[in-house]
């Protein structure tokens, strides 16, 4: 079962080897350190991106960050609607 905590995206590059635009993220985990991932480009730019807290699965020393896929709005992040400490458990 994966792990549900509260990251801050401190980095965001363009993920040139992708099948479609992506984002290449590092999330800060606080005391669970940093971890890169990717995630579809969607509406989202580099400089929205940077900064934001987002919602993370933590499998082993992978993570997602989760994400909607709405119809009419495509790639949604999901993130709390206060700031946290980042690494905090999502419950």
């Amino acid at each position: 079962m994966s792990d549900l905590v509260v990251g801050r995206i401190v980095g965001v590059e363009p993920h040139p080897g992708a099948r479609a635009p992506s984002h290449l993220l590092t999330v800060d985990l606080g005391g669970r350190g940093r971890r890169t991932t990717t995630l579809p480009a969607g509406d989202y730019t580099a400089g929205e991106l940077e900064g934001r807290q987002v919602v993370c699965a933590l499998e082993g020393d992978d993570a997602v960050v989760l994400a909607a896929h709405a119809r009419e709005r495509g790639i949604v992040l999901l993130r709390p609607d206060r700031e946290v400490n980042e690494g905090t458990p999502v419950a």
